[in-house]
């Protein structure tokens, strides 16, 4: 009983813990916290603390990693879509809706052709490694993390599809700040920095929006003063307010058919939550977001600790492949698809880091482009990542099982 508290303790300590050293710290900003709670977890599991040789202390392990998994993505959900302003893209919206469709359409193709390469290849739960990076790509962990409570994949196909993804994509993500976005703009349509600027918002109300935008998205993650007493108001009524839609998503859950049932509870608490977001009170809440990044963190501290090594077997390999497959694909799709389409290189790069690196890293690549103008559409398209990708993965996967 004594192991079990003291893990609790460290699956809800940790967490805040990392959000701490993050607002404090810009090496562990740089590193992701998302990472790091990966890391502590497979530190756990390594190590054995997360297992036990006694039968009933192992169950209750089992039990408290389970319920903590089924609150925390019900939870983590509404509250990391609250703050999304929809609305206010609208003039925008010609903009950001090629710039979304064309990267939607790059992935779903691509995570489609991969699966159908290497379906024949003994991957083990390879129909829901491929639904995960479908979430992975178009909304980043909050989406795998419902994806996971809605698809139940093994924990060692849901540790190795994340370890592989940001191992691939880090690469990716080196090569843009380094000064791939340069040959981006060789090959597409280019717009100066400047151009872009005098083409956005004219009228003074439109460009107090924009500019307020821009301060936002350059504040994605921001967890300074989160432990502050003035905050513990707001964290509250967003906290509420989730909790009373995750109750109604259950309830309507009970409207289907058992093995429908976690789908529909996901979907309701996705489609709630955006809902809630057009209101301005809603969307006003403090630090919704970052409440939401800590229940995220502690699925992906307690998900990580359940891993086991010795379950790999001889297919990692071949999923490392898959996954560097998926990218690959994606990656060329998008890009001939944002040619025909005459997508501006920025708005490529922009898009494209969004829908497959998350918000977060919008304003560092924007950064890194000396173009903060475009970060506009980079946080809309990463935002209605969020909200459409568990709609994508489950769909998809429904549709190939």
């Amino acid at each position: 009983m004594e192991k079990v508290a003291v893990l609790l303790g460290m699956y809800l300590v940790v967490p805040a813990l990392l959000m701490f050293l993050q607002a404090r710290w810009p090496a562990v900003q740089k590193v992701g916290v998302i990472l790091l709670a990966y890391a502590v977890g497979i530190v756990l599991s390594l190590t054995g603390f997360s297992r036990s040789a006694d039968a009933e202390t192992a169950q209750r392990l089992v039990v408290l990693k389970a319920v903590l998994q089924n609150v925390c993505v019900p939870l983590g959900i509404p509250l990391l879509l609250f703050s999304s302003d929809f609305k206010q893209w609208r003039r925008r919206w010609k903009q950001v809706a090629v710039a979304f469709a064309v990267g939607i359409v790059a992935v779903m193709a691509a995570v489609t052709a991969s699966y159908y390469l290497f379906r024949g290849q003994g991957i083990p739960e390879l129909e829901k490694a491929a639904a995960l990076m479908v979430g992975f790509y178009t909304g980043g962990t909050p989406n795998v993390a419902s994806l996971k409570m809605a698809l139940q994949p093994s924990a060692e196909t849901f540790l190795l599809v994340n370890s592989f993804e940001i191992v691939i994509t880090f690469v990716l993500l080196a090569f843009l700040i380094g000064g791939g976005y340069k040959l981006v703009r060789r090959w597409l349509p280019y717009a100066e920095p400047s151009s872009a600027v005098t083409a956005a918002p004219v009228n003074l109300r439109e460009t107090l929006v924009a500019r307020r935008a821009v301060a936002r998205a350059g504040k994605v993650e921001d967890y300074r003063f989160m432990f502050r007493k003035p905050m513990l108001k707001g964290w509250l009524c967003a906290l509420g307010l989730a909790v009373l839609i995750a109750v109604v998503a259950v309830a309507v859950s009970l409207l289907f058919p058992l093995d429908y049932r976690v789908v529909a509870i996901v979907l309701t608490i996705t489609t709630l939550s955006i809902a809630a977001s057009f209101s301005e009170r809603v969307r006003r809440l403090p630090k919704s977001f970052e409440l939401g990044m800590y229940f995220i963190l502690v699925f992906s501290t307690v998900i990580a600790s359940d891993f086991n090594v010795e379950h790999l077997g001889t297919v990692a390999d071949k999923l490392f492949y898959f996954i560097a497959a998926v990218l690959g694909l994606s990656l060329v799709l998008h890009f001939l698809l944002a040619k025909l389409c005459r997508v501006e290189a920025d708005t490529f790069t922009i898009s494209m880091t969004a829908l497959i690196f998350s918000p977060p890293f919008v304003p560092t690549v924007a950064g890194a482009m000396k173009n903060r103008a475009c970060m506009l559409t980079g946080i809309v398209v990463g935002l209605l990542g969020y909200a459409l990708g568990n709609y994508l993965g489950i769909g998809w996967y429904m549709l190939i099982s």
